[in-house]
């Protein structure tokens, strides 16, 4: 019985992988530019905190990414786009694996785990790309899970494992490493109420649960190291104040991943809320406090930027999951399953399952998985894979700049969508996609990111231009700065590319 349930594991963990190789996403997002890049400066210049890409002077970057930053550099150079892309598509998988092996340790069901697991990465899917984010995730998932045994079991090793992802995270997403802090609120209010409890009757209730933690000292500790943990990286203090720095900065609103949330816009987002709704209202089921405090948490978090949204899709079904279980006996599933099987009008459901449980069926369909997976692996020609990058990105331009232009030694303007490819071609940059990089509060009151916005506006691109003496202008073609050069009589344009791009060129 063991071998036909590690049989059954491996059949689903293939079959998730399998979703994950047909949904993963095969556009390269900008980011990847300047974290290789990112990752060749560090080699040459350590972690400085100091801008290298843009021809702007006296800039400062925090290298907030360091240690990915490596990574996708050494795995670049080792094995180029389809090395990354091989990195992607694993932990697309684990992050895929962990969500199933979570949700068994809560349903102690197989077939529940698996449909929960293929719902949330199908909610996620858009999100996976080539960012730090990707692997932020999975660590994310597997810190919540942690904490949840720690407060069950009050095992160090639990205590220990969160300890290693905080450090791994504050070292590979500094950003986000704030948030590892604050998943551990709902535990200590928990934990905190729990306590006293017994002097205040009001906080009695029959539908909200307060459990003890078995180890309420070492979840108090676990809360002070994690805080402390932001340390042990190069930024010091930075990981505690870079949140709210770049809090509210209106220079942020035009990038659509940092605008704010509208629920009634996110079908997937209001469909997730009402269900959570529906079980802990309508069911009437009871719910532990550090589960409705995450619920309400996750929900808030969500409406301070789009972004935040993939928390709720990655987080919720599991949590559902693990509400239903406590509420409700999933293994009556199983009994309801086989009294099916015995009714007459079922016979193909019994004859099907009696054939799935064959061992050599079993085998037969891992091995079948298997080649399919392999065969798929091998016709995304990791060789030669390229991100769809000479599609969406300025290639025949940033080649002619280069072969044509003295390039390392011009002022080109350049977009926040392809700036890094452009960096990552050692051409000087105006701005790209690291906004942090270009936000006064970041650089002493040098708001680049706004002077970039004004470009749009004709009665504004001007003072703009001579402000930062451009030499040269990489723009859209078609955009509203490619008609204001285009009939600006100091401009000239000397390259096209397809109806893509544009070259213009000051006239002296």
């Amino acid at each position: 019985m063991k071998k036909e349930n590690i049989l059954t594991n491996i059949i689903f963990i293939l079959l998730i992988a399998i979703v994950c190789m047909l949904t993963i996403t095969k556009f390269c997002e900008n980011d990847l530019f300047f974290d290789i890049k990112t990752g060749e400066s560090i080699l040459k210049y350590g972690v400085d905190f100091k801008e290298h890409f843009s021809f702007i002077p006296n800039l400062t970057y925090l290298y907030h990414h360091w240690l990915y930053d490596l990574l996708i550099y050494f795995i670049y150079k080792l094995f180029s786009y389809g090395g990354i892309f091989s990195l992607y598509l694993i932990i697309y998988i684990l992050l895929g694996i962990a969500i199933y092996y979570v949700n068994l340790n809560y349903s102690k069901n197989k077939f529940i785990s698996f449909i929960t697991t293929i719902i949330t990465i199908l909610m996620c899917k858009s999100y996976i790309q080539t960012r730090v984010q990707t692997i932020t995730y999975l660590l994310f998932f597997l810190e919540l899970f942690f904490l949840e045994k720690l407060y069950q079991s009050g095992n160090k090793k639990y205590f220990i494992y969160l300890i290693i992802l905080s450090i791994i995270i504050v070292n590979f997403h500094m950003p986000f490493w704030l948030f590892t802090v604050i998943l551990t609120l709902p535990y200590l209010i928990e934990l905190f109420l729990n306590l006293i409890k017994d002097n205040f009757k009001k906080l009695k209730s029959n539908k909200i649960i307060l459990e003890n933690a078995k180890n309420s000292n070492l979840l108090i500790t676990a809360f002070y190291v994690l805080a402390l943990s932001g340390l042990v990286s190069p930024y010091i203090l930075k990981p505690y104040t870079f949140f709210l720095k770049a809090l509210g900065n209106e220079s942020f609103d035009f990038i659509l991943e940092m605008q704010k949330t509208t629920p009634i816009s996110n079908t997937i987002l209001i469909i997730l809320i009402i269900i959570s709704l529906f079980i802990i209202i309508v069911l009437n089921t009871k719910i532990k406090l550090r589960d409705l405090l995450l619920i309400a948490g996750l929900s808030l978090f969500s409406l301070f930027a789009k972004r935040n949204i993939v928390f709720v899709y990655l987080i919720f079904p599991t949590l559902i999951i693990k509400i239903l279980y406590y509420n409700y006996d999933f293994s009556k599933i199983k009994n309801k399953w086989k009294k099916l099987k015995k009714n007459k009008l079922s016979n193909i459901f019994n004859y099907i399952g009696i054939i799935f449980k064959q061992r050599v069926m079993h085998i037969a369909l891992i091995l079948f998985l298997s080649i399919t997976i392999i065969v798929g692996i091998n016709s995304l020609n990791l060789k030669n894979f390229d991100f769809l990058i000479n599609n969406s990105y300025p290639v025949k331009s940033v080649e002619y700049i280069k072969k044509n232009l003295d390039y390392k030694n011009i002022k080109l303007y350049t977009e926040f969508n392809y700036g890094s490819y452009v960096a990552f071609n050692d051409i000087p940059i105006f701005v790209d996609s690291r906004a942090e990089v270009y936000i006064k509060e970041f650089n002493g009151g040098k708001d680049i990111i706004k002077d970039f916005l004004d470009v749009d506006n004709f009665y504004s691109y001007k003072s703009v231009f001579n402000k930062y003496q451009f030499d040269y202008a990489l723009v859209y073609y078609n955009s509203n700065i490619y008609h204001y050069l285009n009939s600006d009589k100091d401009y000239e344009l000397i390259y096209k590319e397809n109806e893509d791009y544009a070259l213009f060129k000051k006239i002296v």
